[in-house]
């Protein structure tokens, strides 16, 4: 009897946690209206405290959001404690509110948030806020989702209209983390995303979800053909084994952006897509989703000094998987060198100088960071090492992106990788002003710079190249 009144008390503790303790938190989420869009949220909280919050990022020139920020949006926010006795609330603005006295211990919560001021000014922002058609309704999270501080973690159910399913970014079954709730895209939809599997799109265990919408819909095949081998090149490149999901929203209003979140991100283009520009939209997904790995989990510890690596090197990974699938042939791959040359002349700082001000002079400026370590290692290998084992060991120092890096851990793993002095290399291109030296970096991958007809750079086949340095060349696009 004493074993089981353990049990029995070790089950309502896990069940119920002491009161203050961080604990999993539960929504119910209901589509209550369609055009425009109406959402209820039920929800039981832990909480040790007052604040109820929700996102403080937001886009800006809204005039709903300008000021009250996220909050704006919902009406009808009731709370009460575990004996369903109602608690008072004040406004705490864009944060959310505070509980007019501290409480500790489960919270129940009842909202609505209405999507209609949005949806009047014709969905501003659409990737940054929400967006909706007939067919779908994408929401960010930080617009639905009322948070507390002790919930480390929610379960989530959906109450959806006939015929409409959920598409979340979480791995399918469990419980998702406070900041993959608000961090992230949801998507409710009439249609079936496409999903990219481990069986023969992907490797691993990562799922790749793409809800095309309006002119994508045309050319889901070609999406499919383009991803399919991109993901598996990053899957390999950083040697990533984990189960996790990824959400793609392919957005059909006519304006040229993407913006990235946790696991998941939004696009659109200026030019309806379509098989003969896929070679540009599909760089554009590559380098949202690489930032998965590069920029959500790999951060440097100081935002400022690091945007050279997290924009740059996830650009050139992106340029070489569209090479390596076939999608950019070898000219096109050195069109894209060529581009990245001209803007990275027009960078107007050093490469860690650029501070929170990006353009393509910093991503085209890190890119070829990446493509002159790339050429370096493989050159010191004898092509038995590349780009990828150097990220892969910067994945390993940095536990799998939970510690941020420094210029330390890179230094290390590149030592690790191909042992080059790479302090100097550092030291005088990177936090120094001298221009990389492209000309010697492009000769040992059998390439020379010149110049077009209309002045731009070009990079071109060098014709007296070495065997070794054409060996280079080919495994940089096509291994």
């Amino acid at each position: 009897m004493k074993i089981l009144g353990l049990l029995v008390v070790a089950a309502l503790l896990a069940v119920h946690p002491a009161a203050g303790e961080p604990g999993p938190a539960k929504y119910d989420v209901r589509l209550l209206r369609v055009e425009p869009p109406r959402l209820s949220v039920s929800a039981t909280l832990p909480i040790d405290g007052q604040a109820l919050e929700m996102g403080t990022s937001r886009p800006a020139d809204i005039p709903e959001l300008d000021v009250a920020g996220w909050p704006a949006l919902v009406t009808n926010l009731r709370v009460s404690n575990a004996a369903g006795v109602s608690l008072k609330l004040t406004s705490a603005g864009a944060k959310g509110w505070l509980l007019e006295k501290p409480h500790s211990g489960p919270l129940k919560i009842e909202y609505e948030v209405d999507y209609q001021p949005l949806a009047a000014r014709g969905w501003p922002a659409p990737r940054e806020a929400a967006f909706a058609d007939a067919e779908h309704l994408v929401i960010l999270g930080r617009s639905l989702f009322i948070t507390t501080r002790e919930a480390e973690s929610a379960a989530v159910t959906f109450d959806l209209p006939k015929g409409w399913q959920p598409v979340a970014p979480w791995k399918p079954g469990t419980s998702a983390s406070s900041q993959d709730l608000t961090e992230n895209l949801l998507i409710f939809t009439r249609s079936e995303p496409d999903v990219l599997t481990a069986d023969g799109l992907t490797a691993g265990g990562f799922r790749l979800l793409v809800t095309a919408m309006g002119h994508w819909q045309a050319v889901r095949p070609d999406v499919r053909a383009v991803l399919g081998p991109v993901i598996q090149h990053f899957v390999k490149v950083m040697g990533y084994d984990e189960r996790e999901s990824y959400s793609v929203v392919l957005l059909p209003t006519l304006d040229r952006g993407g913006e990235a979140f946790r696991h998941s991100f939004a696009m659109s283009m200026d030019v309806p897509p379509s098989s003969a520009n896929r070679s540009d939209w599909g760089n554009t997904i590559a380098h949202e989703v690489f930032h998965y790995w590069n920029g959500s989990r790999l951060r440097g510890s100081d935002y400022a000094t690091s945007q050279w690596f997290q924009e740059g090197f996830t650009e050139y990974v992106a340029n070489v998987s569209l090479a390596k699938a076939g999608i950019v042939d070898p000219d096109g791959f050195r069109k894209k060198l060529s581009d990245h040359v001209g803007n990275y002349r027009r960078l107007a700082t050093t490469l860690e100088g650029g501070g929170t001000r990006k353009g393509p002079p910093l991503y085209s400026g890190g890119a070829l960071v990446a493509f002159s370590w790339d050429v370096m290692i493989r050159d010191a290998t004898g092509g038995k090492r590349n780009l990828g084992d150097f990220l892969r060991e910067l994945w390993r120092r940095t536990d799998r992106g939970r510690r941020s890096y420094e210029w330390s851990d890179l230094q290390a793993a590149l030592e690790a990788t191909a042992p080059l002095g790479w302090q100097s290399f550092h030291d005088t291109y990177i936090r120094g002003d001298k221009p990389l030296p492209l000309a010697e970096i492009f000769a040992k991958a059998g390439l020379r710079l010149g110049q077009a007809e209309d002045g731009t750079p070009r990079v071109e086949p060098d014709p007296a190249a070495s065997a070794s340095a054409a060996s280079l060349w080919k495994g940089l696009i096509a291994e």
